[in-house]
């Protein structure tokens, strides 16, 4: 696919930008170096006018003179003090377009990534799906390996389901219609029953739990249930083969407190404050071998937000991730 944006998109803006301010520098001094030579003529003509009829006295001893002066400072504090202004106030105009322009740039890449990873994420189950029935349709198959199939077939239909449940509801959020019906829950039983279905997983990596018992929430059931399984996923999918992921989830002093650690390759410190950002995933779509669509962490955030709770990442030791996430006012039962 080829590039829409310039190789360097800042260059122009940098080249305008230092015009611009070398322009009202330039325009300053003339306007500062006219004040002074303005003020020298008019001082001299005076002093020569004075002393034509006043031979012996000193000119700048005079009230006039003193006049002159205090206007000739008042002109030049107000050059450098409207002219040091003006400055400051267009290097922040400045400054703003161009945090506007690199929102626009990253949004825009951001963009691209959504429609090339959101078109992989389609193509790969909904080929796999055809192919399993060509093959039913046109090979007769044991039990087995039909089973095995329509197995396989279903899986990707999850898998569709689940990436159309994620964009469906990214949607809802921007637009505040959630729908959320909050309900006690104990969300003890939900975590494990979400854990239990992940732990068969293509890469054979164990979920070690430590979940309290019975810990209950006021909460949108499938609303927590987006927050775990976007962490699970997460987790399992940076995650190397045969590895391991730990869960727990405990409740202390009416704070509950979730942590999911997996040992992949962990996120570098500085894409740690925008991997919650919509769209967004680390390195380029292009190059990228694994699944997503970069909906998950933000969809998990702005939900865990909306219960008035905290998500932060920090890294796992000796390599890898870990998301711990708070919510206030937990009730026991």
């Amino acid at each position: 696919m080829k590039n829409i944006l310039p190789s360097n998109p800042f260059r122009t803006f940098y080249v305008v930008f230092t015009y611009i301010i070398a322009f009202t520098l330039w325009w300053a001094y003339l306007l500062y170096a006219k004040n002074e030579t303005a003020y020298k003529e008019n001082v001299e003509l005076q002093e020569i006018r004075f002393h034509q009829t006043n031979a012996d006295a000193n000119y700048h001893d005079t009230a006039e003179f003193q006049k002159s002066y205090s206007k000739y400072k008042r002109q030049k504090f107000m050059i450098l003090s409207e002219g040091l202004a003006f400055l400051a106030l267009m290097f922040i105009g400045l400054m703003r377009v161009r945090k506007v322009f690199l929102q626009e740039i990253q949004l825009a890449e951001q963009q691209k990534n959504f429609m090339l990873s959101i078109t992989h994420e389609l193509k790969s189950p909904l080929s796999s799906i055809k192919l399993s029935l060509q093959t039913m349709s046109m090979r007769k198959l044991d039990a087995d390996k039909s089973e095995r199939l329509i197995s396989n077939s279903l899986s990707d239909i999850d898998r569709l389901d689940s990436l159309i449940d994620n964009i469906l509801f990214a949607a809802k959020i921007e637009r505040n219609e959630t729908g959320f019906s909050d309900t006690e829950t104990n969300i003890s039983e939900l975590t494990s029953y979400i854990v239990q279905k992940f732990s068969d997983n293509k890469k054979s990596i164990a979920i070690e739990t430590q979940i309290q018992p019975n810990i209950y929430m006021q909460v949108d059931g499938m609303a927590f249930t987006s927050v775990i399984i976007n962490l699970l996923e997460n987790a399992l999918k940076y995650s190397e083969e045969n590895t391991q992921v730990k869960l727990s989830l405990e409740a202390v002093n009416n704070v509950i407190a979730l942590s999911v650690a997996d040992n992949g390759l962990g996120i570098p410190d500085e894409f740690k404050k925008r991997i919650f950002e919509k769209f967004y995933r680390i390195g380029s779509e292009e190059t990228r071998t694994t699944k997503g669509t970069g909906l998950g962490l933000y969809i998990a955030k702005r939900v865990i937000e909306i219960y008035d709770g905290t998500i932060e990442v920090s890294d796992n030791q000796p390599n890898g991730t870990i998301f711990n996430v708070t919510f206030p006012l937990a009730t026991i039962g």
